[in-house]
């Protein structure tokens, strides 16, 4: 796993070629699957528009580069619908206040882990109000937001120390013992989509004046809770 300031400011190379393609300027964040979407990439050869790699797109990530295939796995932001809504979200996450479903307030995140392989968020570092730092596993997050992480209210029990979190098994999945309520998405079955709906990868689910049925619903719910969430925010 790595720190998201490990990555930063790391040089980008091209397998195919040897070349180096730029650095990482910015992590953008996909609130929805927990974990990271796009690396920006920076290059002061490019004059315009914003460049960034789908985080599936990348080989791998070590202690010295990122790297991928070829310089093809580099975008430009404008052509993907998904990309400018993250933009716009603008979740940071470092910095961000937790505070429990009903309020408490545990602390402001200071940093946050990422598991290479998928872009997966699997733990935030949390300064406590005492100055004590400890680590939320991203299992209890219930939302990603723009100025406050929201998660379950028995929150402050599942954490723990830096040392516990980093000597985990990276397979060992921890279970959160609060489960969520089956999503129903009946009631949204036949109304009309008043935007685009887009999935992870930036595939259209359903278009604007579309009116929602059943396999639509379907799809946004075994997306998950969030999509779902997304959905009804969008109907007319």
């Amino acid at each position: 796993m790595k720190q998201s300031q490990e990555i930063l400011g790391m040089p980008i190379f091209s397998i195919m070629d040897g070349q180096e393609i730029g650095s990482v300027k910015n992590i953008v964040i996909n609130p929805e699957r927990a974990g990271v979407e796009f690396l920006i990439v920076q290059n002061d050869h490019w004059e315009f528009g914003i460049k960034a790699i789908p985080y599936r797109r990348v080989e791998g990530i070590g202690d010295y580069a990122v790297t991928v295939e070829n310089d093809s796995a580099v975008i430009d932001l404008a052509e993907i619908p998904i990309a400018n809504d993250l933009l716009s979200k603008n979740i940071q996450i470092r910095g961000t206040r937790i505070i429990t479903k009903k309020g408490r307030f545990l602390g402001q995140v200071t940093e946050y882990y990422i598991e290479e392989e998928t872009g997966k968020i699997i733990g935030c570092v949390v300064e406590d109000p005492t100055g004590e730092a400890k680590v939320m596993p991203q299992e209890f997050v219930v939302t990603f937001g723009r100025d406050i992480m929201v998660v379950i209210e028995d929150g402050v029990k599942q954490m723990m120390s830096l040392d516990e979190f980093v000597q985990l098994p990276e397979a060992e999945e921890v279970v959160v013992e609060e489960m969520e309520e089956e999503v129903d998405t009946a009631p949204l079955i036949g109304r009309t989509l008043a935007e685009d709906l887009y999935d992870e990868e930036g595939n259209l689910l359903g278009a604007q004046g579309e009116t929602v049925t059943e396999s639509l619903a379907e799809r946004a719910r075994q997306i998950g809770r969030s999509k779902v969430v997304e959905l009804t925010l969008k109907l007319s």
